[in-house]
């Protein structure tokens, strides 16, 4: 809800009519004058507004369930995509696809393509701050909280320079995350002293947010629905009202698709809180019908319910049997979907930052200066061990030693290290236009075979060998 509200903060002054009843929960209403309008418009005249619009009702139907139809829309949409420039086109492919993996629950593919817009420095900076957002999701669904966390926190940086709307947002969707990680933390669930550390940190700002985005109510409602799964009264009958109204209001708007998993994530929460039976019934048949269950695009979820329930109502040995299948699936899909996590530059520029700060803290305060003199001059082939002991003014044997003592590593091994790992950065990025020895050379390395047999030392392969582009193909399709 909270992507969906984002778009609608992307589209044209003339569609204001249709965000605003999407926006206000009237979904229905402006999907028929959305859709009413695309029809009138030409196929096979391309602009951004059309484009928006589209992207805005596809997410409409993916929220009412009807995956299939907004697959249709966006196939529709690529004929207007044709006029506008390449990377747009490409942008703008890749968010369809994204949006319908999300809803698809295919993370992993999900992630791949919102990348392809969040990792452009030229996209604009509201499509670029909705991408990291799915990006965050995508891969929060496959369990990588650290990272979903990080993406979170670099759009949020961005949006400094965007509109006071789209940084509430952003702040929402970090409330959210950190609600979604407790109630998928199948390991220690969310009671007792982690449920209260939730509480504080999440429900009183996610009644404050909801409060500010009074002006959206297709926001404001899923905060609210989000602080009443972490109100320490939700184990009351009168704490439980909340979630209960906000199904309803997702179902009286027939978003079947954001009403189902909302109802997973409420009986996530109440199993917490010891109240299965209200658990059960808001489930309804997916609770015990282990058929539905087995083909249903959130079967882990669901899988390990059904094991909760059971070993509530006695029955351990059923449960454990379910259990190892709900491991069993977990781990079967986390292995999958990790193989297409992509590759992201500037989460892999966050990390050698953090990386280079711990390194630089562990060394004495003059030699953090040599280490700094090293990350600036990297490019240079002309860097040595005398030119960085002569910056600071020691000799290079007293560098030699701090560096061993503190690092584990002597200078020209530092030095040696740090570039190759900028050198496999670049080539795991390597689109078929440049060559991997370029790429050595623009980080001071031109000699080939000693290019190779450091890297291999290093990395286990070599450069020819190391998978080469992290961006999905933008004409490719849902499959």
């Amino acid at each position: 809800m909270l992507m969906l509200a984002m778009s609608c903060l992307r589209a044209d002054q003339r569609d204001a009519d249709v965000t605003a009843a999407v926006l206000h929960g009237e979904m229905h209403h402006g999907l028929r004058m959305g859709l009413a309008r695309l029809d009138r418009a030409s196929p096979d005249v391309g602009s951004k507004r059309q484009a928006v619009l589209g992207q805005v009702l596809g997410q409409v139907l993916l929220a009412a369930g009807r995956a299939e139809h907004a697959e249709e829309l966006f196939q529709k949409q690529l004929r207007s995509y044709e006029a506008l420039p390449r990377p747009q086109v490409r942008w703008l492919s890749s968010m369809d696809r994204g949006y319908l993996f999300l809803a698809l629950n295919k993370p992993g593919r999900a992630a791949e393509s919102f990348n392809v817009v969040a990792d452009a420095d030229d996209a604009p900076l509201a499509l670029r701050l909705e991408a990291l957002l799915g990006l965050a999701s995508a891969v929060q669904g496959i369990g990588e909280q650290r990272r979903a966390s990080r993406t979170l926190a670099h759009a949020v940086y961005l949006a400094r320079q965007g509109t006071a709307a789209q940084q509430r947002l952003l702040a929402a969707a970090e409330l959210e995350l950190e609600v979604k990680r407790a109630l998928r933390n199948f390991d220690e669930p969310a009671t007792g002293a982690c449920h209260m550390a939730l509480v504080s940190s999440t429900f009183r700002p996610l009644r404050a947010l909801a409060q500010e985005l009074s002006d959206m109510p297709l926001a404001s409602h899923r905060l609210r629905f989000l602080a009443a799964l972490v109100d320490p009264e939700l184990r009351s009958v009168r704490g439980s009202v909340p979630v209960l109204n906000g199904l309803r209001w997702w179902r009286e708007r027939r978003l079947h698709q954001v009403e189902e998993a909302g109802r997973i994530e409420a009986a996530l929460a109440l199993l917490d809180h010891g109240n299965a039976h209200l658990a059960s019934e808001i489930l309804g048949p997916l609770a015990t019908d282990a058929a539905r269950q087995q083909h249903h695009c959130h079967v882990i979820e669901l899988k390990y319910l059904a094991s909760r329930f059971h070993s509530l109502q006695g029955r351990h040995a059923e449960a454990l049997r379910i259990f190892r299948q709900h491991a069993s699936q977990a781990q079967a899909r986390l292995r999958t979907e990790l193989l297409r996590v992509p590759y992201s530059r500037f989460l892999e520029q966050q990390e050698r930052a953090e990386q280079s700060d711990a390194d630089q803290l562990r060394l004495p305060m003059r030699y953090r200066r040599a280490y700094q003199f090293i990350l600036e001059h990297l490019t240079e082939a002309t860097l040595s061990v005398r030119r960085v002991a002569a910056h600071i003014e020691v000799s290079e044997r007293a560098l030699q030693k701090a560096f061993r003592t503190h690092l584990g590593l002597a200078p020209a091994e530092t030095i040696q290290r740090l570039r190759m790992a900028r050198i496999r950065t670049e080539i795991q990025q390597l689109s078929g236009r440049e060559s991997v020895l370029a790429v050595a050379k623009r980080w001071g390395m031109s000699n080939r075979s000693t290019l190779a047999q450091n890297y291999r030392r290093q990395f286990g392969d070599t450069p020819t060998t190391t998978p080469h582009g992290a961006s999905p193909d933008p004409d490719a399709t849902p499959g």
